[in-house]
């Protein structure tokens, strides 16, 4: 089955790619020489997609102030460059792949969006780097690709699959592993990595968001602050819809994060509301 699924990985016509606007502000956003005009003109031709970026950036989620922005260039300006584009990911990824079958396209997205919102927080929260703290945020909110993708290619073998998880004690990926050979995590990265024009570091993090964590590790670059970022959703009433069964957070987790039980809970209150808050805007 593995190698059936890398074949289609490879192969498949129809794997769906991002909208023209993401790749034309990929690139945009990137070039040092892009100004705000030519980035706020290339967003307006998608009129929902500006109206919904203008609601967001008035949204405590992501930073808004006490004034209400009413324009997109003002909104820009309020949200910066960066933020703009990971708002554009957020914003148009759940439209690229169909609403699958066999879990809940809303639960979904609503965790990878707070999965995306945490981890750029606890970046943040450490002392990370300008790329580690750029790469943060699309890293969480593209983390589960992979099942996005298992249900894309094998939609019929997927969904059987799920349905027959039950009880199982193992984690999603491990028993992916069990069945099909390969994890979403893998099968998400390899995705990515082919078809969409994202940094390695994403990649690298989609690939990486499962596994132990180890408070003696001291350069893992960002994909510890994914994986904690993820376990703290799953544990915390921000799941994906797939499966109703998580692995407890790790006892490490708060030494990882050099974080008290106090810090925490106003991470993940914050991350609940904001949520809340952003559902309705980006599933409207």
């Amino acid at each position: 089955m593995k190698e059936k699924l890398l074949k289609l990985l490879e192969t498949k016509g129809d794997l769906p790619p991002l909208s023209d606007v993401l790749i034309n502000l990929e690139s945009r956003i990137n070039n040092p020489e892009t100004d705000i005009e030519e980035i706020s003109n290339l967003i307006k031709t998608e009129p929902v997609l500006s109206g919904r970026l203008i609601k967001l950036s008035n949204s405590f989620f992501f930073g808004g102030g006490r004034d209400e922005v009413l324009d997109l260039d003002s909104a820009i300006m309020r949200l910066g460059l960066k933020m703009v584009l990971d708002l554009a990911y957020t914003l148009e990824l759940p439209k690229t792949f169909k609403k699958p079958k066999s879990f809940n396209h809303m639960e979904f997205w609503k965790h990878s969006l707070g999965v995306a919102y945490l981890s750029k927080a606890l970046v943040l929260n450490a002392g990370g780097s300008k790329e580690e703290l750029e790469s943060s945020y699309l890293s969480g909110l593209m983390h589960d690709v992979g099942i996005l993708v298992f249900d894309y290619l094998i939609p019929d073998e997927y969904e059987a699959f799920l349905k027959n998880l039950g009880d199982a004690e193992k984690s999603l990926d491990e028993m992916e592993l069990e069945i099909f050979g390969i994890s979403h995590p893998e099968l998400g990265a390899r995705f990515v990595e082919k078809w969409w024009p994202v940094s390695k570091q994403v990649v690298s993090s989609i690939r990486r968001h499962h596994g132990p964590l180890s408070v003696s590790t001291t350069s893992p670059g960002i994909s510890r602050f994914i994986n904690c970022a993820n376990q703290i959703a799953n544990n915390h009433e921000i799941c994906n819809g797939v499966t109703p069964y998580t692995h407890s957070m790790s006892s490490n987790l708060l030494k990882v994060l050099n974080l008290s039980d106090r810090e925490l809970e106003v991470f993940v209150a914050n991350t609940q509301e904001g949520v809340a808050e952003a559902e309705s805007i980006l599933m409207g």
